[in-house]
């Protein structure tokens, strides 16, 4: 079995495909970091224009803790689109390839296989987020400093310097468990196609389907809430609230660890069952 995570985990990070999905990633929040160094103060003045009205707000505002709370904002939609780039190609890539007939005619259980590839799946969503929290936070503190923060989440919120990176970690890894949740859902589609591109665009569309279903939420759509993965994704922002609901985020975490192993399941199975011919 170790032997078999090796050699995915030596697939996986000999890929192209995973270091420019690294890149990407650093290079997008560079890209946030200077441009908010160039004209981010006049646009936190204008945000915060409303608030000098009733508060006086002294200290360095506008400091790299906010930096990287928005930039995981702004990337929040781009980070499972990266990752499911990687973690689809990871199950789907032997089919397309061809060298899965070559595997299954060794002396291999399916099983073992199959798990060596989502270990080697959820170590890459780990390593992603990992690149994402340090590149989100180091160059935007070296560029704006560090101080208290404020976040717009049901009312204002105002975040001690303190007690930030804390936070910040929980933050981080709730959002590894989620992105692990949501490439389950592409691998267990890049099983059944057995095509990488067709995975992506699934799982793409249903994110979008849900996101849309999230953001306007109406009439029968209110009670749907609590069913779509993105709602319970969403729940990360509850860790830059004053008082931490853990309550509410420990269901997600129920759920999103539920999902996982749901299409993990269904993936094993149908990876059991498929037709070494096909």
């Amino acid at each position: 079995m170790i032997n078999l995570i090796q050699i995915e985990l030596y697939k996986l990070f000999s890929s192209n495909r995973t270091y420019i999905t690294f890149a990407i990633a650093i290079l997008l929040m560079m890209v946030i970091n200077l441009g908010l160094y160039s004209d981010g103060e006049a646009l936190f003045d204008f945000f915060l224009q409303t608030i000098n009205e009733y508060f006086y707000i002294d200290g360095n505002v506008i400091n790299g803790y906010l930096i990287a709370y928005l930039a995981l904002n702004t990337l929040w939609v781009h980070i499972p689109v990266l990752i499911i780039i990687v973690t689809a190609h990871i199950f789907s890539g032997e089919f397309e390839l061809g060298t899965i007939r070559l595997l299954l005619t060794q002396p291999i259980s399916r099983n073992n296989l199959l798990i060596a590839k989502i270990i080697s799946m959820i170590i890459y969503n780990f390593c992603f987020m990992l690149i994402i929290a340090v590149f989100a936070v180091i160059p935007s503190v070296l560029l704006f400093g560090t101080g208290d923060v404020i976040v717009f989440i049901d009312g204002i919120q105002f975040i001690q310097e303190v007690t930030f990176l804390g936070r910040y970690t929980y933050t981080v890894l709730f959002a590894t468990l989620a992105m692990v949740a949501f490439s389950s859902m592409t691998m267990y589609f890049a099983i059944l196609f057995k095509n990488t591109l067709t995975a992506i665009l699934l799982a793409l569309g249903i994110l979008i389907l849900f996101t849309l279903l999230q953001t306007f939420v109406f009439g029968i759509f209110s009670s749907w809430q609590p069913f779509l993965f993105t709602y319970h994704i969403a729940k990360w922002q509850l860790f830059f609230v004053s008082e931490i609901p853990f309550i509410s985020i420990l269901d997600s975490v129920y759920y999103l660890s539920g999902m996982t192993l749901v299409f993990i399941i269904l993936s094993l199975v149908k990876f059991n069952r498929m037709n070494i011919s096909e």
